[in-house]
């Protein structure tokens, strides 16, 4: 028997740079059955993706009304990423939206969106600036790595396509790489299907594998990986 997926509402209010990231991200993923609903104080913005999002809204999402028109507290997630938003966060607030995922330009930013109420904060800018120090001060990582993620404490997730004959045609628990340089493999990428490997899982060729390890002992194993000693 088929199981049905629930279909989730997604509000994004500001339909800039990072608007349109987060909504060509999600156009990607049909699977989760998702309508997407963008809103914008500007036309140009929603023009892109008027004929592949249910519905667009030309609206200031300060203004009760608007918000009201809309419907906006039946939506089940409403992401904000317009970066000026503070009186729109209030605004959905008020409406009584309860999933609110907020852009937050900078540290006092963010507290001021925490005391307003919201929980989900995101800092892309900040991110975006220690991911580039990160790579600045480890260029291996730069030069080889594919979708790297600062995680905590010192943490990082960074992927690497496998094509070394170091590890091609070997299987994980070969290479130890837990014991030699302290990270592990979380997941594998090949072709259209992902894998979570267990050690008895042999590596070929153009794999994409993803470690989890402290940023020194991830660089040093990417050092390992590119290494094509005959």
């Amino acid at each position: 028997m088929k199981i049905f997926k629930k279909v989730r509402e997604i509000c994004i209010i500001g339909v800039g740079r990072y608007g349109s990231a987060i909504t060509k991200q999600l156009l990607t993923d049909r699977e989760n059955n998702l309508r997407i609903i963008l809103i914008d104080s500007e036309e140009k913005h929603l023009t892109p993706f008027k004929d592949e999002v249910e519905m667009i809204y030309v609206a200031d999402c300060a203004e009760q009304k608007s918000l009201e028109a809309i419907n906006v507290k039946d939506f089940d997630v409403v992401i904000v990423s317009a970066s000026n938003n503070i009186e729109i966060v209030a605004a959905l607030c008020e409406q009584g939206v309860k999933s609110i995922i907020a852009r937050a330009t900078t540290r006092r930013h963010a507290q001021v969106l925490r005391q307003i109420g919201v929980h989900t904060i995101i800092s892309p800018e900040e991110e975006a600036g220690k991911k580039t120090a990160m790579l600045v001060l480890n260029p291996t990582l730069s030069l080889y790595s594919e979708n790297m993620v600062e995680l905590q404490d010192g943490f990082v997730s960074a992927s690497i396509y496998a094509r070394s004959n170091e590890i091609i045609d070997k299987k994980i628990s070969e290479l130890g790489f837990r014991n030699k340089y302290g990270v592990v493999i979380t997941m594998i990428k090949r072709e259209h299907l992902t894998y979570i490997p267990e050690g008895d899982f042999k590596i070929l060729e153009n794999d994409l594998i993803t470690f989890i390890g402290r940023v020194e002992d991830v660089t040093n194993v990417f050092k390992f990986c590119t290494n094509n000693k005959k």
